[in-house]
């Protein structure tokens, strides 16, 4: 838990997408954190994520059925569902810059890159890129149109290796300060 921080996020419906990064696995500590702070807390994995962390492994930590199908028949019935795309906020950690590209060009060709495109809530990126990708023209070029589009980026404070993963404590700030739930007088990264 963040010290100065409490339970800021009790009723926050927050939904997780995984990308196939080397750092998928944190995205299980990210989601403990979230949970520590009462957040309701669901997962869109992709394909490729599931080559990093088992859809089991995230599905024990979200204590809900995971989705990684578009066209998937659903895993359980809820008189009230609520769709993906209605969260408090969309938080894809770690993103990749395949992701990132979808997002951009409006590409929805999966169930996480879908989501995206149909969220109109807050979305926000904790990207996990290696350096010479991160720097490429293109994947530069498609956080600023992100950014343009109101997108929030997790900032790791490493300006040497931007586009590596941030620390959970940053992407948790992140999230209450997008949300509006950090309490007044919070301790601020």
């Amino acid at each position: 838990m963040i010290p100065g921080v409490t339970t800021m996020l009790t009723g926050k419906r927050i939904v997780v997408g995984i990308c196939g990064c080397s750092t998928a696995g944190k995205a299980l500590d990210l989601i403990t954190a979230l949970k520590k702070q009462h957040a309701d807390v669901y997962a869109v994995m992709t394909e490729n994520a599931t080559h990093f962390v088992t859809p089991l492994m995230v599905q024990r930590s979200v204590s809900h059925p995971i989705s990684m199908e578009a066209f998937e028949l659903p895993k359980t019935w809820e008189k009230d569902h609520k769709p993906l795309d209605s969260a408090d906020l969309l938080l894809i950690a770690p993103a990749s810059a395949n992701t990132l590209g979808k997002a951009a060009c409006g590409i929805a060709d999966g169930l996480l890159s879908t989501v995206i495109m149909s969220t109109r809530g807050p979305i926000l990126f904790a990207t996990h890129i290696n350096d010479k990708m991160y720097n490429s023209p293109s994947v530069q070029r498609n956080i600023r149109t992100l950014k343009q589009d109101g997108v929030h980026f997790v900032d790791n404070n490493r300006p040497e290796h931007p586009g590596l993963f941030p620390l959970i404590d940053q992407t948790v700030s992140a999230v209450l300060k997008i949300l509006g739930a950090e309490e007044p007088g919070a301790r601020q990264e």
